[in-house]
């Protein structure tokens, strides 16, 4: 039986990774609307995310099904774009395949808006203080059952030094009122080490232990008693 999500994103502040805000003031954003992104909180706890922001709307609703959306990557526009166009797409196709991985465990994954269905929109993007704009979306069909990640032992697109920043907008998918939103770095990790990171099926490991995180999260707000914590290292 799938389970329900109610005021799911109050779960955020109990369940995921150590809060490593970012130092040195605010950084660019991708998909959080101004007023959202004013309401950023810091997140506590060896799971929760840097940053979080729980709507009181969240505790309105219950909802047992998800419909995700094509994952986005942005990218400051006067920079070089230092991860190849063809990585940025692998990228995105592997993690939107795994978070619906991840997500499918525990929830009904939907294709359009309906009454007790939560939307999600995660966007990736290099840490930044300059503005960013929509550089690639991911390909993958939902629900397409050839979909499968790239695992060639291609070289890593993670570069020395470079933070990457995922945000998630969580609305209601009938309404659009915005429930909540999230901001992890290094994909839930404190930081990211290139040295053991040096192909494809390195990264992979990284996107698998991020969707493990998310489920993990919403797994400890159920209240769930077998809940898999994800793979160390991440607090």
């Amino acid at each position: 039986m799938r389970r329900f999500v109610v005021l799911f994103l109050f779960a955020l502040t109990a369940a995921g990774c150590a809060s490593t805000a970012p130092q040195g003031g605010a950084t660019g954003s991708a998909i959080l609307p101004p007023e959202v992104r004013a309401q950023l909180q810091p997140g506590e706890g060896s799971y929760a995310p840097d940053q979080f922001y729980a709507s009181p709307a969240a505790s309105r609703g219950a909802y047992d099904r998800i419909l995700l959306d094509p994952l986005l990557y942005f990218a400051p526009l006067e920079q070089m774009r230092l991860v190849s166009p063809d990585d940025r797409q692998v990228l995105l196709n592997n993690l939107y395949i795994l978070l619906r991985e991840a997500l499918a465990e525990d929830y009904t994954l939907v294709r359009f808006p309906a009454a007790g269905v939560a939307r999600v929109q995660f966007a990736v993007l290099p840490e930044t203080r300059d503005p960013v704009v929509l550089d690639t979306v991911s390909t993958v069909e939902p629900g397409s059952a050839e979909a499968e990640v790239v695992r060639d032992m291609l070289a890593s697109p993670l570069l020395k030094g470079r933070a990457f920043i995922i945000e998630a907008e969580w609305t209601d998918s009938v309404t659009g009122e915005v429930l909540g939103a999230t901001v992890d770095r290094n994909f839930g990790r404190p930081s990211i080490d290139p040295g053991p990171i040096e192909s494809w099926a390195d990264v992979n490991t990284l996107l698998r232990d991020y969707a493990a995180l998310l489920r993990y999260r919403l797994c400890r707000f159920r209240g769930g008693e077998d809940c898999v914590a994800p793979p160390a290292p991440l607090g």
